[in-house]
């Protein structure tokens, strides 16, 4: 361990700060060792680094050079392969960090090993050029592999392994610039892989458990998922839950296709058969968003009402309930009182079961959802002796028993009704004690990695002065999500770094406005709007600055009309005496 300036040897080395800076091991008789950096955030800001694995002049590198480079949370690193040569190891750890590979570095080395965790980001965006020695690892806490403008799809990955994939995780794909969208699941139980194809023809083989797309709806579980982001919705009941059927209430998992179960329909109680019953098990990778992270969710008993539930009910985040007509996920009502994350629980079996058309069924005494097909029947195992041939995918619009409603006119007092009830019963907090800062911590990175802090804010608008010849900036910030910090009755799941509307440059005795981020192709990192004139940005932004002036300095002007509050820290207190549940 040890450096001259931003050159840094052999390994356990440790940076902090953006900017740019070179890797290289020791020689110890003629043959070179390994080398590590981690790249951490100190103190909870954006840290932008370009990594360069070199080796040393008079030493060529050998198989047995190791490089190891660690992303950390809210990082961004780029890897970049120096004067490695032929025959040398790569191993990259997005470790809750986003990481990228320059142009050129999978084809100079025999062997790479990506491993994704805890929230962790691979962009492998026009890299991935000679993928046969690559090894692709999600290692828990949620992951995402970002396929998206490679121009070569996922044929690119011929050879690759990609393991662990689980729920949390998503893959990204996109061909010839337009979202790849999935035609077919195919399942080896031999082998344990699912072997997913696309419809531009590329095929995807994952080792892990895998969650169908469901490419109507936003920021769900465990996903190979298009370029708009879409997911998987789980939304299930755990074991143990209680069935109204004809017989009594029944626990699901003994719940058969041909068993008649109670429906609330137009007013009326009827008795509908139940056509099929799925089931599945979900292992919760840990991370910062309980709801990403699929821990299940606690309704306690009487929280809604004395007697409903009339037991504890377990039930996955995006599982809806029935209030007032119409149908809402359990997730925008957590509380951490009555209705909470149960983070007890690591390992757990779901289980849905489905009408002939969707239905408003009771289970442990609350009105809740049967089973709707929107796409993801993949992800269960049918139980039973009887095989049903899925039909038509069904939509929320077109099918639903109720409406979805997820406004927060509508939510909001659901929401302060529940809380208040468990205020007055005296149930204590269990999770998430919320810290929160106004501070955006806004500063600009270069493409070369240097940052540019502000000169000075007046009136909204904040200065930067950029130097000669830089073309591309990033705006980094603190990123927050609305449903965190303002309730979770706000359906809004987006991490926002701060609100943009005008951009200038000032440069010698012109000024240029800089629109590109309200425009339809907005560079990366600008989230969609509302709204013509201003967009919210994902906490590292790119700004194309143009043409420059040689040798000339110029004056950035950004104006800022929303930012914060911030999240920087989460304190969990587990209540006693829950029961654990166990798969």
């Amino acid at each position: 361990m040890g450096n001259i300036g931003n050159a840094y040897f052999d390994t356990d080395n440790t940076v902090t700060e953006s900017g740019s800076y070179t890797l290289a091991p020791t020689s110890v008789l003629g043959v070179l060792g390994s080398a590590s950096m981690d790249v951490e955030s100190g103190d909870g800001s954006p840290v932008s680094a370009n990594v360069s694995l070199d080796g040393l002049l008079d030493t060529p590198i050998t198989a047995l050079s190791t490089y190891t480079v660690t992303a950390g949370d809210n990082t961004s690193v780029t890897v970049t392969a120096g004067t490695v040569a032929l025959g040398t190891s790569v191993i990259v750890d997005a470790d809750g960090g986003d990481v990228s590979l320059a142009g050129g570095l999978l084809t100079a080395l025999s062997g790479v090993t990506i491993n994704i965790s805890n929230g962790g980001t691979f962009d492998g965006n026009g890299v991935i050029s000679a993928a046969s020695g690559l090894t692709l690892n999600f290692q828990g806490g949620g992951g995402t592999l970002n396929l998206a403008g490679s121009s070569g799809g996922l044929a690119l990955l011929d050879g690759a392994s990609i393991n662990g994939f689980g729920t949390g995780d998503r893959i990204i794909v996109e061909s010839d610039g337009a979202p790849a969208t999935r035609t077919s699941v195919d399942y080896d139980s031999f082998l344990g892989t699912s072997t997913v194809t696309f419809s531009n023809g590329d095929t995807l083989d994952l080792n892990g458990q895998y969650q169908d797309t469901d490419p109507g709806t936003d920021n769900y579980l465990g996903t190979v998922a298009d370029t708009d982001g879409a997911g998987t919705v789980l939304v299930c009941f755990l074991s143990g839950s209680m069935v109204r059927t004809a017989q009594g209430d029944v626990a699901i998992e003994e719940i058969r296709v041909g068993d008649e179960i109670l429906v609330h329909h137009e007013g009326r109680q009827v008795f509908r058969p139940v056509i099929w019953t799925g089931t599945a098990t979900a292992s919760v990778k840990p991370g910062p968003y309980p709801d990403e992270a699929g821990y299940p969710v606690r309704i306690v008993k009487d929280a809604i009402a004395s007697g409903v539930p009339y037991r504890d009910m377990l039930v996955t985040p995006e599982h809806c309930l029935f209030f007032d007509g119409r149908f809402l996920p359990v997730r925008m009502l957590v509380n951490n009182r009555s209705i909470y994350y149960d983070r007890t629980i690591s390992t757990y079996t779901y289980y849905h079961l489905e009408t002939e058309s969707h239905s408003i069924i009771t289970v442990d005494g609350m009105l809740t959802e049967s089973y709707l097909d929107t796409g993801n029947r993949h992800g269960f195992r049918q139980t039973g002796p009887v095989v049903r041939f899925p039909g038509q995918e069904k939509t929320w619009a077109r099918d639903s028993a109720a409406p979805l409603d997820v406004s927060q006119d509508f939510v909001r007092p659901l929401f302060d009704m529940i809380d208040a009830r468990a205020c007055a019963s005296d149930i204590p907090a269990r999770h998430d004690v919320l810290e929160t800062t106004a501070d955006a911590d806004l500063h600009l990175v270069t493409d070369s990695g240097a940052v540019i802090r502000a000169m000075r804010e007046a009136k909204g608008f904040t200065f930067f002065m950029i130097p000669p010849d830089v073309q591309e900036i990033r705006i980094m910030s603190r990123t927050s999500r609305p449903c965190d910090t303002m309730g979770p009755y706000v359906d809004d799941r987006r991490h926002l770094g701060v609100l943009i509307r005008d951009i200038r440059l000032f440069e010698g005795n012109a000024a240029r406005a800089l629109t590109a981020h309200l425009g339809l192709d907005a560079p990366n990192g600008w989230h969609d709007s509302g709204s013509a004139d201003r967009r919210w940005t994902d906490g590292k932004a790119v700004v194309e600055l143009g043409r420059r002036q040689h040798a000339l300095k110029a004056l950035l002007c950004i104006e800022i009309l929303a930012a914060g509050p911030y999240r920087i820290a989460e304190t969990t207190h587990e209540g006693n005496g829950l029961t654990r549940l166990s798969a």
